[in-house]
């Protein structure tokens, strides 16, 4: 060994191999805002970002000192390099303090680079993102406090345009692309697979013209984003922007994205003098969209979402997942999480484009209390719905799962589901809802509310084992269950209850403005089901224009789903 390491030194000197920087021992240096040392040590740290940065090698770890005053300037950071803090993260005290007002790095506090981590910053006031990296992986962002960032409210996140639809068959009228301004995180990839990015424990709040968490795939890129632990909150849209997201992710092209967002918290989003009118905030707490060919695969767990104090637009919601362009094929899982108050629909399922499938699966998700001005009558979703889904685009499959939820108190209706084409031309091929154990009651509109406007090849509602009496007004039906088809549908099977799809029935039905069931073309199996009383619905309780309903088998007592 001995001779080998003599002969590997000797090496070396005559210039026949070259150390890397890479082999060399990794350091960690030290920056302190205020210091007028240049050592990078502990007790003699750079004063500067661009110190640390220029005497810094890949795999180095970088230490922000506490101090009264702030680095100001941006860093770029190397590939396995960390930069950390040491210090509070808020009130008076020092702290470990980033910004960039400056134009370098287009106004970033911390760019990132491969296999980098940014742990426990005060980064505030920054010219555009706090964080941001491009084509990179392995990439973690945590426990970092962020606030105020993109004062010069740049553009970043952009929603294509679509066709929203209307309340008339086959009409939708344009929107233009939406704008958001650059969000405090935002990680961007365009090539490269197997990506991964962890953005955790980071408070992010107190900016008027930025998102909150942003990750965007498009290109050839695919990989693993985890956003967990987050709280996001007092964001506001910034007055040349359309849109607002606190997480928002994106796929474009042939891009494939896995979102993991567990236990993340959204609160008071939107500006303080919106209206619910079109020009409030259109906020999201999550924000799921992709545009074909890509794909989305989403996973949200324990998230809370809260929107109080008439913050938002009419188009704020909970969470949304929509896709636009042709072929996207996105899923989403939700559970155990709960949205409550926005000014809009709180969770949306919306096919915007054309050619793609989508499925969403709520279990144990409570989405209640929409304010909001209610049903508009002139577009089917924004009106205040606690969950809608549906396809407006030709050729779309769209699915919708809820287990063991609650859908309450909504300004609108409780659950809508149901297809009206107004982008590309055709039919949508497939409408899908499965419900389970699920308690829908208390929404000023209808409870369960199925249309379709257009043409539609297959329909398949299942409901079985849920609380679907009890609501308050009008709002967008005359019954506390519709199924409706002002269109064509090819091929439908609506069991409630002892239909074609094996529903076990034990549906509570009830309330309503004038009945409890209103059907218009379809043909609806609702046997086995509670209607209030014994011996099934009473005289006036069910409506059918046209169609038929069959209400056999009525049970004499109420099934464990009234309680």
């Amino acid at each position: 060994m001995r001779r080998f390491t003599a002969l590997l030194a000797a090496a070396i000197a005559l210039g026949g191999l070259t150390a890397s920087p890479a082999s060399a021992a990794a350091r960690t240096w030290y920056v302190q805002a205020g210091s007028t040392h240049t050592a990078g040590t502990k007790t003699q740290p750079f004063g500067s970002l661009a110190q640390a940065q220029s005497a810094s090698l890949a795999g180095d770890t970088i230490v922000v000192l506490p101090s009264a005053l702030v680095l100001d300037g941006g860093i770029e950071l190397k590939p396995g390099q960390t930069l950390r803090g040491v210090g509070a993260l808020s009130g008076a005290l020092p702290g470990p303090k980033l910004t960039n007002t400056t134009a370098n790095l287009d106004g970033d506090a911390v760019r990132l680079a491969d296999r980098t981590t940014v742990s426990h910053l005060r980064i505030a006031g920054s010219k555009r993102g706090a964080i941001y990296g491009l084509n990179v992986s392995g990439v973690r962002v945590t426990d970092n406090d962020i606030t105020g960032h993109n004062t010069s409210c740049t553009e970043g996140f952009h929603i294509p345009g679509f066709n929203i639809p209307t309340n008339v068959p086959g009409v939708g009228a344009p929107i233009p692309g939406l704008t958001n301004g650059w969000a405090g995180i935002m990680v961007d990839a365009t090539t490269g697979t197997g990506r991964t990015v962890q953005i955790d424990h980071n408070d992010v709040h107190d900016a008027t013209c930025g998102d909150g968490i942003d990750v965007r795939f498009s290109g050839d890129a695919s990989g693993t984003a985890t956003i967990a632990d987050n709280r996001i909150h007092k964001l506001g849209q910034g007055r040349t922007f359309m849109s607002l997201l606190a997480i928002g992710l994106q796929t474009a092209d042939s891009a494939s994205l896995v979102g993991q967002i567990h236990r993340n918290t959204q609160t008071e989003l939107g500006n303080a003098l919106d209206l619910n009118l079109v020009q409030g905030a259109d906020s999201e707490g999550v924000f799921l969209q992709s545009s074909g060919p890509s794909r989305m695969d989403a996973t949200v767990t324990h998230n809370t979402y809260a929107n109080a104090d008439g913050h938002g637009g009419f188009s704020a919601n909970g969470l949304e997942m929509a896709s636009m362009g042709a072929g996207s094929r996105m899923t989403a899982t939700i559970r155990d999480s709960t949205f409550t108050a926005p000014s809009g629909d709180v969770i949306e399922n919306a096919a915007l484009g054309t050619d793609a499938v989508m499925n969403m699966t709520l279990e144990r998700v409570t989405a209640e209390k929409s304010g909001g001005v209610g049903n508009t009558f002139l577009i089917p979703a924004n009106n205040g719905d606690c969950v809608v889904a549906g396809s407006l685009g030709a050729r779309n499959v769209v699915g919708l799962t809820v287990r063991d939820s609650i859908l309450r108190d909504c300004s609108n209706n409780g659950l809508s589901m149901g297809s009206n084409v107004v982008n590309g031309s055709g039919p949508t091929t497939a409408v899908r809802l499965d419900v389970d154990n699920t308690t829908i009651t208390g929404n000023r509109g209808g409870n369960l509310g199925i249309r379709n406007f257009t043409a539609l090849d297959a329909l398949e509602v299942k409901v079985q084992r849920s609380n679907l009496q009890g609501t308050t007004g009008l709002g967008s039906s005359i019954a506390a269950v519709a199924a409706e088809d002002l269109g064509s549908t090819t091929s439908a099977s609506i069991d409630l209850g002892g239909g074609p799809l094996g529903g076990a029935g034990q549906n509570c039905i009830g309330g309503g403005l004038l009945t409890a069931v209103h059907v218009l073309n379809y043909r609806v199996s609702a046997k086995s089901n509670w209607w209030g009383q014994a011996g099934g619905p009473k005289a006036g309780q069910t409506l059918v224009t046209s169609g038929s309903l069959d209400t056999s088998s009525p049970l004499a007592d109420p099934p464990d789903a009234c309680n």
